[in-house]
């Protein structure tokens, strides 16, 4: 039971309790708190039972709920224990090939690495006493010039999918979803979509809408997306030039408005000169306006393959329908005689 206000006095505040009657309640808290830990009958020592009242009269024995309702001694009051993820052997399925599995003590975490046997697809499938789901997918996105074609489809194929052909998803999850986490980045060299929910039928919606986006969205069948999320033109008044609009394109403008970012970027380029670090995946504004419906299209197709990803899960859901979930999408891809070129070279 948590101290009353009286019991316990603030540093700095005084009480009016006498010692004595402070120490008899704390004796009394734990005494309860003990036995309702343990399914104990409620035997009060003597020295619990003192009044604390002004009078100092002796009070009666405390009666728990519990007793009024039932006297069966057996009646349990500890919390129900549950089973650890980490006591579940790894997955198995037909689709995937289990490549290792490794203990991370310092994260208390079982991973067991898998491999897609169609798609090629590398999994790693984490077991962890965590409520809080998690699941992420990252494809490896290196650019060759400042279009900023990786942040426009990150941006694009969240607005639509296959499956799910709302115009934005991604905003109705925002506003509808149990998701403790929910978004998308862009890196320099890669595009990462994770998802996170401490429900687990939230959880794999979540799931279910992000690999659907991901591998079959709107945007590579409706070039609309492209001049919504990347960049169109634009004329308000007839008698004023065409101007160039976009979602991409305006959060751009901002960024490269802050000296500070144009100093970061400009660093950077200056010590990678000779691969995608030398140019920005985000976007210029000034090269944005270049990009084509054709360029982004053959951008997806080459980037946005299971085989240059890299999906994980963790959390304390079952893995072995991570697996079959999975399955259901990647066995729509095959793996290509080729791995797809999107390493790094170093400078």
């Amino acid at each position: 039971p948590r101290p009353t206000p009286n019991t316990t006095p603030r540093r700095g505040a005084t009480s009016s309790m006498p010692y004595a009657r402070m120490r008899s309640l704390a004796a009394a808290a734990l005494a309860i708190s003990v036995r309702l830990t343990h399914g104990a009958a409620m035997t009060t020592p003597a020295s619990a039972r003192m009044a604390v009242m002004s009078g100092g009269a002796p009070m009666r024995t405390p009666i728990l709920r519990s007793q009024r309702l039932s006297t069966s001694p057996s009646m349990v009051l500890d919390a129900p224990t549950r089973a650890s993820a980490l006591d579940r052997a790894p997955a198995k399925h037909p689709a995937f090939e289990l490549l290792r599995v490794e203990m991370i003590d310092e994260y208390t975490i079982k991973c067991a690495t898998y491999r897609h046997v169609r798609s090629g697809a590398e999994i790693i499938s984490a077991q962890a006493d965590d409520d809080n789901k998690v699941f992420g997918i990252v494809f490896r996105t290196p650019v060759k010039d400042s279009t900023g074609v990786p942040h426009i489809l990150e941006h694009s194929v969240l607005c639509g999918s296959e499956k799910y052909k709302s115009k934005e998803p991604f905003a109705e999850l925002l506003k509808g979803s149990l998701q403790t986490f929910l978004n998308a980045f862009t890196y320099p060299d890669r595009t990462y979509y994770p998802v996170a929910s401490q429900n687990t039928k939230d959880f794999y919606n979540l799931v279910n809408v992000y690999l659907d986006a991901v591998l079959n969205p709107r945007a590579m069948r409706d070039p609309t997306v492209l001049q919504q999320e990347g960049w169109h033109y634009e004329l308000e008044d007839p008698a004023e030039p065409l101007t160039y609009k976009g979602v991409v394109y305006n959060e751009m403008k901002g960024v490269y408005s802050s000296p500070e970012s144009r100093m970061y970027r400009a660093a950077q380029q200056a010590t990678f000169p000779d691969n995608t670090y030398s140019v920005d995946s985000g976007g210029d504004p000034t090269v944005i306006p270049t990009l084509s419906f054709e360029q982004f299209k053959a951008f997806h197709d080459a980037y946005y393959h299971p085989a240059n990803s890299r999906i994980f899960f963790y959390g304390d859901d079952d893995p072995d329908y991570r697996l079959q979930l999975l399955d259901e999408y990647l066995s729509a891809f095959e793996a290509p005689s080729t791995p797809p070129a999107s390493a790094v070279a170093t400078q």
